[in-house]
């Protein structure tokens, strides 16, 4: 393998390996059930929606369907519609403020769940060219194709990152004046909500793993 490749290769996994373990240390530390809050997601879903004036929006808690039409509802898990810990509260403000925004919320899922498939399909792909165009020599074209679906990856996660980022920006926001949190609680939730935004950047080594934990999840079902 040529410097050139060597120089992508170490610096997209580099990359990839800080938002991974960075993510994973803020998920770690708080989302675990000693950080709660005084109020439930449902709550804070209801405050977001209120304030961008769709009073007429019921929360339900029900596990959502990527069938349902925009204007029904907004859909909550049962866990996340009652819980008080930081990940629930961030996961229903964050879906209440795309329910705000998006006039196509049945679109919206079904895009998010097929762009998630391709670029696990993707890095899972780019990793068995590129290993065998490594350590065999009549594989290293594979060498080449395996950085091209890394860059796919990275072109695709860069992409959907301003909307990321902006999905932080305003809901931090919303749940800073909301009126339920101290200054403390706010920063970690400004902290989980960050790692949540940039948890696609880590793609390209977290992929293979949730691939493996989830056969995994699956054969200790299935025993």
């Amino acid at each position: 393998m040529n410097p050139a490749h060597w120089v992508f290769f170490i610096g997209t996994v580099v990359v990839s390996l800080v938002f991974a373990f960075y993510g994973q240390w803020v998920l770690w530390k708080y989302k675990t059930p000693s950080y709660r809050t005084i109020v439930t997601g449902c709550e804070i879903a209801r405050f977001v929606l209120d304030q961008a004036g769709l009073h007429h929006i019921a929360v339900t808690p029900i596990r959502p369907s990527e069938e349902y039409a925009s204007d029904d509802g907004l859909f909550l898990e049962p866990k996340v519609y009652e819980g008080h810990d930081f990940l629930s509260v961030l996961q229903a403000a964050r879906q209440a403020y795309l329910k705000s925004q998006l006039s196509n919320m049945t679109f919206w899922i079904r895009l998010k769940k097929r762009m998630t498939f391709v670029i696990r399909f993707t890095v899972l792909a780019g990793w068995i060219l590129f290993v065998p165009g490594v350590f065999f020599p009549p594989f290293r074209f594979l060498i080449n194709v395996g950085l091209g679906c890394f860059s796919v990856v990275m072109a695709l996660v860069i992409f959907d990152m301003p909307f990321e980022l902006e999905v932080e920006e305003k809901t931090s926001h919303l749940l800073k004046h909301s009126g339920h949190f101290q200054l403390n609680e706010w920063i970690r939730l400004k902290k989980l909500n960050q790692a949540i935004a940039l948890w696609g950047l880590s793609a390209i080594v977290r992929a293979p793993f949730d691939k493996c934990l989830c056969l995994f999840g699956k054969k200790r079902n299935e025993l």
